[in-house]
């Protein structure tokens, strides 16, 4: 799954035959000219493409649109700030089967108790698995007993009887986790607990919009497979909300997003300047902020960044870990086969 994704403002993204130009656009005394060699920032194959992710004011011509559409490449659009405004997405063949399975499995309180406890036992053992891998590199940060509470309620899991329950131990985990999160944000930059719509913090920022854009490429992911992401099992249905494509983002949070997140920080990667903060409240990441966000997320993905573009790497990225277990989750549905989560391996 390669993901295209553009940041840059008053861009236009064009077609050229079958292959994709990112342009400047151009000023009005030749907006209806040919394209110069000037004007274009990035050009490259359609087929080097399987999603196109468009963040703020860029624009997309109708003859791009119909080869992307025309190709099977769907097209998400966000806002500037990484709200997710709606995709367009190709006319295809869905599996009508897979999804009768699906809500078939949804109306089975069994499995989706046993897929919610599954979905958190990962999220739990990933999170004490980073907090873990850090301990052993800055000593004295966290110690034994702040990681005590996470072995203590990932043994109680099995005994959870209902989803309120589960949702509850989900909760006094992430409680200490954010806590302890703090304590990894190395100085000057400071955590001081969660908090969005809006991020109030530049910290807060970043695991937000890196929250969005991954459950927007799981839940692209999903439909491109036939199962429906707005119907899921841990997290319950509301209106709007792509709530399987939720349920996949709980194992990928603290491994993938998070760890970026220290990335970015602790290594002195972003900076002030990187944020911006409008008038009507919170802190986001600015258009240099989302290009290194990029730059650093596609390495671990293997994936094109606006103006980037890189080969996968040996090693299994999280591209290939969303396909594997987007597999395992219609596996689970089609058969007697308990759904295996993603887990961080330390």
């Amino acid at each position: 799954m390669a993901t295209l994704y553009l940041i840059e403002q008053n861009t236009i993204l064009r077609k050229q035959g079958q292959r994709l130009l990112l342009c400047k656009r151009p000023p009005a005394k030749r907006r209806y000219s040919a394209v110069l060699q000037g004007d274009i920032l990035l050009d490259l194959p359609v087929g080097d493409v399987d999603q196109v992710m468009l963040f703020g004011n860029i624009q997309v011509t109708t003859s791009a649109l119909q080869l992307l559409l025309g190709k099977g490449i769907e097209v998400a659009l966000f806002s500037f700030g990484g709200d997710l405004l709606g995709q367009l997405t190709p006319v295809q063949g869905k599996n009508v089967p897979l999804r009768i399975e699906q809500f078939r499995r949804w109306d089975d309180p069994a499995f989706t108790l046993n897929f919610a406890k599954a979905v958190v036992e990962a999220k739990l053992e990933n999170a004490r698995a980073l907090l873990l891998g850090f301990q052993k590199n800055h000593a004295g940060v966290l110690g034994a007993d702040d990681l005590e509470i996470f072995a203590k309620l990932i043994a109680a899991l099995p005994e959870v009887a209902d989803l309120e329950r589960l949702r509850g131990v989900e909760g006094a985990a992430g409680a200490q986790y954010f806590r302890l999160f703090g304590r990894m944000i190395l100085p000057p930059w400071r955590f001081e607990g969660r908090n969005k719509r809006p991020p109030r913090d530049p910290v807060n920022a970043v695991l937000s919009y890196g929250y969005v854009v991954v459950a927007a490429q799981l839940q692209s992911l999903l439909d491109g497979i036939g199962l429906d992401p707005y119907l899921g099992f841990y997290h319950q249905i509301r209106y709007g909300r792509p709530s399987l494509a939720l349920d996949l983002l709980e194992e990928f949070r603290h491994p993938l997003v998070d760890r970026l997140c220290l990335t970015l920080f602790n290594k002195q990667i972003v900076e002030d300047a990187d944020f911006y903060r409008p008038a009507t409240g919170g802190v986001y990441l600015s258009t240099s902020g989302k290009r290194k966000f990029f730059t650093h997320y596609q390495s671990m993905l293997g994936e094109i960044s606006s103006g980037l573009l890189m080969p996968a790497p040996e090693s299994e990225g999280y591209s290939s870990l969303f396909q594997r277990q987007a597999e395992r989750l219609v596996k689970s549905l089609q058969s007697e086969t308990a759904y295996e989560p993603y887990r961080l391996i330390t």
